[in-house]
């Protein structure tokens, strides 16, 4: 069945809305590509060129321009723009983290369910190969119960080098910092792969001096299903590593890591029987690809909801799940290391 093109619109032309743009073109998503609006008219101009969209003059434009918006400005403009996307009937992809607070965002997620517009989040690790390959590793019953994770995300602060994003040292624009900005990911990862956290013990550490921006974090988990993990996330200045994952993975029967790229893999595994093995590249992809929500490119899923009309996925209330969790681990970071339990 075919389906007409989705003309697409963007919110913001920086760094993340490059990578969307690119991943639209890389997975031959079938698209008009729409209007395109910035502050920053230089930055604006240069993204218009680069990919084919079209400069407009003003955020209304572009949505009246397009079936679907992106919005992938920094954090604290998200709740504004995605309910005037609503508001004017058209479906919206969100960027990570959904707002600055978490009161923010269950007003944002309380919109857009009400609305019932076709959302999608940028969790885009739900479609990445390798952790699709690790959760059917995990939920084999040869592997037994999921007994702990150990999760490390680290890369070099975000507002230098090609990001560029100077937005992600100010607190008004990003809310928070490393957790908040970029290890939401690993909180909905974390999620994704074992399941519900009920509580949490965290701290934290800046020292970079930015107020209010955390750059180094490391917290414990609680799962509802009885396993327990750690997740540290460090932004520091070594320029030689971008985002870098490492996880492991422990079950009573098997283990499981990953360490190489978060997309592709491999992915490895080892059994108490003996059996190993090992996937990456390729042959995750074809492994993978029927695993995925629509697609194992985020944006050619979201294109593809919006042209069959049905919603997309991880949508608002997966990222308000994992924002949940993120909040419970600042509380227990100002009250020096309590535990919390999360709350919904």
């Amino acid at each position: 069945m075919t389906f007409d093109p989705v003309r697409i619109g963007f919110l913001g032309t920086g760094f993340i809305a490059t990578y969307h743009s690119k991943s639209l073109k890389r997975g031959g998503a079938n698209i008009v590509r729409a209007g395109a609006y910035d502050p920053d008219t230089n930055r604006a101009q240069s993204f218009c060129e680069a990919s084919g969209h079209v400069q407009c003059a003003s955020e209304d434009e572009v949505i009246a321009t397009a079936d679907a918006v992106y919005v992938c400005t920094w954090t604290s403009e998200h709740r504004r723009l995605v309910e005037k996307v609503i508001a004017a009937g058209k479906a919206v992809f969100c960027e990570k983290p959904l707002s600055p607070t978490l009161a923010e965002a269950k007003l944002l997620v309380e919109n857009v369910n009400a609305s019932g517009a076709i959302n999608q989040t940028g969790l885009v690790l739900r479609h990445a190969p390798s952790y699709l390959w690790a959760r059917e590793l995990i939920s084999d019953p040869k592997a037994g119960r999921v007994m702990n994770v150990v999760f490390r995300d680290d890369q070099f602060i975000p507002i230098q080098s090609y990001y560029a994003s100077d937005w992600r040292k100010d607190v008004d624009r990003a809310g928070a910092g490393t957790l908040l900005e970029h290890s939401i990911h690993d909180v909905d990862m974390l999620h994704f792969l074992i399941g519900d956290i009920t509580n949490t013990s965290m701290r934290s550490h800046n020292f970079h001096g930015h107020l209010g921006i955390e750059d180094s974090v490391s917290a414990t988990v609680q799962f509802a299903n009885g396993a327990v993990g750690t997740l540290s996330s460090i932004w520091h200045d070594n320029l030689t590593r971008p985002s870098q994952r490492s996880v492991e993975v422990f079950c009573e029967n098997r283990t499981i890591t990953m360490r190489g790229h978060e997309w592709f893999g491999p992915v490895e595994w080892h059994d108490s029987d003996g059996t190993s093995g090992s996937l990456a590249n390729d042959e995750l992809l074809a492994r993978t690809e029927p695993l995925a929500f629509g697609a194992t490119n985020a944006d050619v899923a979201f294109v593809h909801a919006v042209a069959t009309h049905t919603q997309a996925f991880p949508d608002v209330n997966v990222a308000l799940r994992a924002h949940m969790v993120v909040d419970a681990m600042y509380q227990s970071a100002a009250q020096n290391g309590t535990n919390v339990g999360v709350n919904g």
